[in-house]
């Protein structure tokens, strides 16, 4: 055989790889395995959708009759500015220089942008090896640092330990996952190649963005609409004495206080229970969009799949997630907001509990149901992000599909292996250093652009913000094709060896081998 070339008998392999060693990959027998299969279009958990969509259409309304009221407000002032005889106005005053702002502004974002982009091209291509070595090394010498600066600098002896504790953690964390990197390199790279057919994605990301932001700008104003014009909905006024703890008087000659009402509690409750479930629907549904379009690029072949920026794989996934999958994504989403909502009702009533004194019992108790809801919310939302993946590929309704992705991975041995979060962990020490840069690059531009009384570390918290964002945006899609790239290698993977390059199959295989010798499963 020359190298490059490939004789495949029966279910086995035989490659000739660059050192020119025949080497043995397994093609495996796929006809005894249990696959999932593509779901005819319709609606699934419609009575879901439809909930969401009225407590959706509720708040929006709060919302818009609050723009209105605010518009009349501010034009009533307006009017009232415009005609005030004893005011001037100078066009001219140069104490704010609105282009230099806008100058900074843009320069802050559009280094925000290319740093995340550019660094994202780079590191999760041909150095995704060093880029999760690199970032493993970073948590180390980070706490070290930090524990170094709390000794000598601060003086913070406390402090110092803390973060050698934390230093000597990330060591050990970093010494039991190195092995797994060629697997989550393999994985990445994978991932990248199907992003990389489907381009368009990456806009749709930063879609999503603004439509998450102006959503909750509007929860924002139908809230205080809420409690400025209906406060009789939310409080109620009683007669108090500065001995009851129960609410706090304005002024010690004060007999009377306001109190919420249980009316109140239930639209505290609604109204966060709505900020959650939203925020939830609007990303999860992004989530199953992606691993859509990773499915239709794993299961395709090469002729039949279209490439380019805006694909019609990308809008057909779209279409699929959003109004086929709609109900199923809110029915996963509702269970998490519940039980987040639930998780800041039980910190506010162990904070109330330590307000008033209560300890022993009480405090236990509260603590302990505290760590209960927290682990239960951390599980859903763990569970449901591997189910909205196959809700994505297959179109199965959410409870179907949370089951048919656990047998998946226990009937292949991959119970440990999808516990391994070594990308994810990777991704967010990356994030953070990609706002550290484009921090020093904020604090530049501040420099140059901005007043002299502006502080350095304006620019800096501005930048460092920006790039935490557009990288968190750039890398959530990465996150989501990894995942998905994991579940259709569980599913069929050689449906990667038929319609792909030989190459990109062959990493997998033999970086799972490598990695994985004894969880290999069916391997």
């Amino acid at each position: 055989l020359l190298e490059g070339e490939e004789v495949t008998d029966n279910n086995h392999v035989i490659a000739v790889t660059d050192d020119g060693v025949q080497r043995g990959l397994l093609q495996l027998d796929e006809d005894e395995w249990e696959h999932g299969e593509v779901q005819n279009p319709m609606c699934r958990d419609l009575f879901f959708a439809i909930l969401f969509v009225i407590q959706l259409l509720v708040v929006l309304t709060f919302s818009g009759i609050g723009i209105v009221s605010a518009s009349s407000i501010i034009n009533k002032y307006k009017d009232e500015f415009n005609t005030d005889d004893d005011t001037t106005h100078d066009d001219n005053d140069p104490s704010f220089d609105g282009q230099n702002v806008a100058y900074f502004a843009l320069l802050s974002i559009g280094s925000a942008i290319g740093i995340s982009g550019g660094l994202m091209l780079l590191l999760l291509g041909p150095l995704a090896n060093m880029m999760i070595q690199v970032t493993l090394l970073m948590g180390p010498i980070t706490n070290f640092v930090a524990s170094v600066l709390f000794f000598v600098y601060y003086n913070n002896v406390m402090m110092g330990c803390v973060a050698l504790v934390m230093c000597a953690f990330s060591v050990c964390y970093a010494y039991m996952v190195w092995r797994r990197i060629p697997f989550a390199a393999a994985n990445i790279a994978t991932a990248m190649e199907a992003l990389h057919e489907n381009k368009g994605i990456f806009p749709l990301a930063y879609l999503v963005t603004i439509v998450a932001t102006v959503w909750v700008t509007l929860w924002a104003i139908a809230v205080a609409n809420i409690t400025i014009q209906h406060k009789d909905w939310i409080y109620t006024t009683v007669t108090c004495t500065n001995n009851n703890t129960d609410y706090t008087l304005s002024s010690p000659e004060e007999t009377d206080c306001t109190k919420i009402t249980p009316g109140g509690y239930a639209i505290f409750f609604g109204l966060l229970l709505n900020l959650y479930w939203t925020s939830q629907v609007i990303g999860n549904c992004f989530h199953t969009t992606i691993a859509g379009v990773v499915g239709t690029w794993w299961f395709t072949t090469e002729e039949d799949r279209p490439k380019g920026c805006c694909t019609s794989t990308i809008y057909d996934c779209w279409v699929r997630t959003n109004i086929y999958s709609f109900g199923s994504i809110c029915l996963g989403s509702l269970v998490v907001a519940i039980l987040r909502v639930l998780h800041v009702l039980v910190s506010m009533g162990r904070n109330n509990n330590q307000q008033n004194g209560g300890g022993g019992g009480a405090a236990i108790f509260w603590c302990l149901l505290e760590c209960i809801v927290n682990l239960l919310e951390q599980i859903i939302e763990y569970l449901n992000h591997w189910a909205f993946v196959y809700v994505g590929l297959y179109g199965y309704d959410y409870i179907t599909s949370g089951k048919k992705v656990i047998e998946l991975f226990k009937s292949r041995g991959w119970t440990i292996i999808i516990n391994d979060n070594l990308v994810h962990s990777a991704f967010s020490m990356l994030q953070f250093w990609i706002g550290i840069i484009s921090g020093g690059v904020g604090a530049i531009s501040g420099k140059m652009f901005l007043e002299a009384s502006t502080p350095w570390y304006a620019g800096a918290i501005f930048g460092f913000v920006l790039g935490l964002l557009f990288s968190s945006i750039l890398f959530s899609v990465v996150n989501s094709a990894v995942d998905t790239v994991v579940v259709c290698f569980a599913e069929s993977p050689n449906s990667l060896r038929f319609n792909h390059p030989p190459e990109i199959s062959n990493k997998m295989i033999t970086a799972w081998k490598e990695v994985y010798p004894d969880e290999c499963g069916c391997w």
